[in-house]
Parts: C-alpha cells; sequence; structure tokens
C-alpha cells in the first residue's frame, strides 16, 4: 500500500470516530439537564437550578439556587453544528464545548475545575463500549451512581480545595473594604507628610502644585470642543522634585467653559480631590526608600484607622479620618 493510499485510510478512520464521538455525544435535553445538574450539586455541594428555553432549545444556563453563592455556573448556547440527531430534541454537545460553557467566580480562577470534561469524557467511553446511542434512565442512573461513588475522594478534595480558596478570597474582599474607606484630602495628607520627613530627618521639603497640562477634545456631536486640565502635585527639595503624581484637576462645568478654548483654569478647583492612603503609600515607593521612617509612619497610620474603625463599628466619617492623619505620630 503506497503512502496515499495508507493516507487516505487513515483519514477514513479519522472521520469515522469524529462521527462515534458525535454519535455518543448525542442528549436529550431532560438527559443533558439531568447530567449536568446532578453533577454540580455533588461536586459544588449545593442545589441548582436551570434556566432552559424550552422553545428552540437552544440556550441552557445553570446557577447555584442561592443567588448570593459564589460557586460556578454553567452557560450553553447551542450551535448549528450541535445538532447532529434530528430526531425529538436530541443535540450534539462534546465534552470540550461543555466545558467552554463554565463561567468561574474571581476566587475560582487559579483552581483547576476538569470535573465536568472529565465526566462527559467517561460517559461518552461508558456509552460507546456500551454501543448507547441513546440514553435510557436506568443506564445513565446506574453510570452516574457509580461516577460518583469512584469520585467520591476527588469530590471531596475538590471541596475543600473550593473552601479554601473561597476563605481566602473572602478574606481578601474584607481587606479591599476596609482600605477603600481611607481616603483623605491629598494636599492635606501630602503635607503632613512633608513635616513628617522635614522634623524626623532635618530636611527641607515644600510641596508644589503645578497646573501644567490641559488635554482638548470634541463632544460627541462634533460641533463643540472642551479642555479638561490636570495638575501634578508633590514634594520638593528645592528645585529637585523628590515625589509627584498627576491628577485630574478640571472639567467644564458649563457651556461656555466647553466650548472656548481660551478658557483658563487658575487651579482654584479641583475634581479629584481625595486620595486614598494606601494608594498613595504604593506611589511613594521611591520616597519611602530615601526617608525610611516613612514607612513607619505609613504603618502607625494602618493602625489607626483599624482601631478608628472598630470603635465606630466599620464606619468612620471623613472629619474623624483627617484629625486621625492630621495627629503626630
Amino acid at each position: 500500500m503506497g503512502f496515499y493510499d495508507r493516507f487516505d485510510s487513515v483519514r477514513k478512520e479519522y472521520e469515522k470516530f469524529k462521527l462515534e464521538k458525535k454519535r455518543y455525544s448525542a442528549y436529550s435535553s431532560t438527559e443533558f439537564l439531568q447530567s449536568i445538574k446532578g453533577l454540580l450539586e455533588a461536586y459544588e455541594g449545593e442545589e441548582y437550578t436551570v434556566n432552559n428555553d424550552m422553545i428552540n432549545c437552544l440556550k441552557f444556563s445553570i446557577s447555584p439556587l442561592d443567588s448570593s453563592s459564589l460557586s460556578l455556573k454553567l452557560e450553553i448556547e447551542k450551535q448549528y453544528d450541535d445538532f447532529f440527531m434530528r430526531e425529538e430534541d436530541y443535540f450534539i454537545l462534546l465534552p470540550s464545548r461543555i466545558s467552554k460553557g463554565i463561567k468561574l467566580s474571581k476566587f475560582q480562577q487559579n483552581m483547576e475545575v476538569t470535573y465536568i470534561n472529565n465526566f462527559f469524557r467517561q460517559l461518552v467511553e461508558y456509552r460507546y463500549a456500551n454501543k448507547l446511542t441513546k440514553l435510557d434512565t436506568d443506564s445513565f442512573a446506574d453510570f452516574f451512581n457509580k461516577y460518583l461513588d469512584e469520585n467520591k475522594d476527588d469530590i471531596e478534595i475538590y471541596q475543600k480545595t473550593k473552601n479554601r480558596y473561597l476563605e481566602l478570597y473572602l478574606e481578601h474582599l474584607k481587606e479591599e473594604n476596609i482600605k477603600a474607606g481611607f481616603n483623605v484630602d491629598k494636599y492635606y495628607l501630602i503635607n503632613n507628610i512633608k513635616n513628617f520627613i522635614n522634623e524626623s530627618y532635618d530636611a527641607h521639603l515644600d510641596i508644589f502644585c503645578d497646573v501644567n497640562e490641559a488635554v482638548e477634545g470634541w463632544y460627541s456631536d462634533k460641533d463643540h470642543a472642551y479642555l479638561d486640565y490636570y495638575r501634578t502635585i508633590g514634594l520638593k527639595d528645592n528645585d529637585n522634585i523628590v515625589f509627584e503624581i498627576k491628577e485630574f484637576s478640571y472639567k467644564a462645568e458649563d457651556e461656555i467653559d466647553a466650548y472656548r478654548f481660551n478658557f483658563y483654569y487658575d487651579g482654584s478647583k479641583c475634581v479629584d480631590r481625595d486620595i486614598n492612603v494606601y494608594k498613595l503609600k504604593s506611589k511613594m515607593k521611591d520616597l519611602i526608600q530615601k526617608y525610611p521612617k516613612l514607612n513607619k509612619y505609613f504603618f502607625v497610620l494602618d493602625e489607626k484607622y483599624r482601631e478608628l474603625l472598630k470603635d465606630n463599628f466599620g464606619i468612620v466619617d471623613s472629619e474623624k479620618i483627617k484629625k486621625l492623619v492630621g495627629k503626630s505620630f
């Protein structure tokens, strides 16, 4: 047999197996939903609900019954080439197509979620071995129960891993929420930082603020121009800038401002005045390296802020935060 004869033979065999894979990946809506709902509930450890476009049988959405749950969801929209068996409501869903419909929560992004693909691959193997182009209820129940029993250790490991990732994620959210509330007038804070450095290091830093950039643009109707103003605020050691950040400073408030290119902004107003203390610290890495005691300054601010949260049941107004930032540590 020549090369092309062997090539054609292999290709025909490959096409045959592709056809077989589709034949044993055919499901009725009832079978499929029964399979995936039971599987998700076993692994995720909670009840799931099914939303099905029963009119055209074109879309499935399977999600936790508890709307506040963070467990994964599955959304599958059947495509034209999914329809292989046209009798009744049978359709084709290959394991790889099913796994593509998984919608992971943020906390699961680094987890290996392979159990859905593995289940349907083994189901295809089972159907192929038993020549089940159509699943009857008893055959499916036997396979499903046996599969869960054989994979109970895998289910336990998955649930423990999931709970660990969820716990870490919730702790992260809690920490993010705590940090998100520590906001203060940036000029007030930077001025206090300047005073701290000057006192701690016998330095002579000064705070500066320059309106040094204007960006012009056009409104969506293209008939009216506007100017957005930005300014730089920071700390100088004589003429040497040791720290700076750029802020969005002013946007036109009325038609006269918006439509005049010669509008002059004097820097007296600012739409970007507050800053998060933790974000400011992250921008001051070079300054902290130059003045290491500043790291202790932020550490104490963090401690005092968390104490303030406890004393005020997690709700702290801006005046209390301002007083906290204004204290000498």
